[in-house]
């Protein structure tokens, strides 16, 4: 038994460093910030994904798998789902295969695997700890599926690929979009904004120019929640439409909004240019407004 069971931990072991040494050519070291750099991943042979929050500077290296080091252009980023893509002029490998969203299950085992500002290759192994439905980070941005892998990972990873035991490409792992834990962009949303990305170097969504937060709706108002306005972007969107501190949006499209996500959820693309009807309290008193949104630029 004990020579079975040494045999099949052995053959798992092999198949584990196998997988990491099947991704390891597609992965580098991106030194884009002053303190501490991130690593990215081949999407296609000249374009690198990596994590949005860890490009601090314009003058981005990237250190390949052979040591050489080579500059990076920044070909577009969207801070809302925390993705990058970097052009170079020396090609990368093949793309690595990839997991479809709807096939990653929890307890899978997971790999990251990233370099360090050498470039030296580093890897940890977990497990996939939650698998969850869509969701919208704290920027609006929309990702199809809420991944979160248990692994031990460092800032360092932020920017790797997470990969399954066979070594196909699950998503991108960060910390950037939460403040408590790493999480993994899946690949199907990675490709999504790519292609937006390669298009028009930024993701288009509808921007009001306000701040808010949710609020308690008083019972002789009609009760329930809204997001309150705390401030106005000179000239923007809102400010032009008479928006101002202290209102409390009720409606917007003709669909309640009870607070900041309800907002954004309705904040697409598709809004950017358009007429908007935003049903508002102010001062106790129901108040109608007409807005054309603002396309919202990419924040570094």
């Amino acid at each position: 038994m004990e020579l079975t069971i040494g045999g099949t931990l052995a053959a798992l072991s092999n198949d584990i460093a196998t997988a990491v040494e099947r991704v390891a050519p597609s992965v580098v070291a991106v030194e884009g910030r002053e303190r501490g750099g991130s690593s990215g991943f081949f999407l296609a042979p000249h374009t690198i994904v990596t994590a949005d929050h860890t490009l601090e500077r314009d003058n981005i290296k990237i250190v390949f798998a052979d040591g050489r080091v080579e500059s990076a252009r920044i070909i577009g980023r969207d801070s809302a789902t925390d993705i990058a893509l970097l052009g170079t002029a020396t090609g990368g490998p093949q793309p690595l295969a990839h997991v479809a969203s709807d096939d990653v299950k929890v307890g899978a085992i997971a790999l990251a695997v990233a370099r360090d500002d050498d470039g030296d290759l580093a890897a940890t192994m977990g497990v996939i700890g939650t698998v969850g439905g869509a969701w919208r980070t704290w920027r609006g941005g929309e990702i199809e599926r809420f991944l979160r892998p248990d692994l031990s990972l460092s800032p360092r990873f932020s920017g790797s690929p997470l990969v399954s035991a066979s070594g196909a490409v699950m998503g991108m792992n960060t910390w950037g979009l939460s403040r408590r834990q790493s999480l993994s962009v899946p690949i199907a949303t990675i490709a999504r904004i790519a292609d937006l990305l390669q298009a028009r170097g930024h993701v288009a969504r509808g921007d009001f120019g306000i701040a808010m937060q949710a609020v308690e709706i008083p019972g002789a108002l009609g009760g329930g929640c809204g997001a309150i306005v705390l401030g106005v972007a000179p000239h923007g969107p809102a400010d032009k439409g008479g928006l101002i501190v202290g209102d409390i949006i009720t409606t917007l499209h003709g669909r309640p909004v009870s607070d900041r996500d309800d907002v954004q959820a309705l904040l697409n693309a598709a809004s950017v240019g358009s007429p908007t009807v935003v049903r508002i309290i102010r001062g106790g008193t129901p108040h109608e407004c007409t807005i054309t949104l603002g396309d919202e630029r990419p924040t570094a």
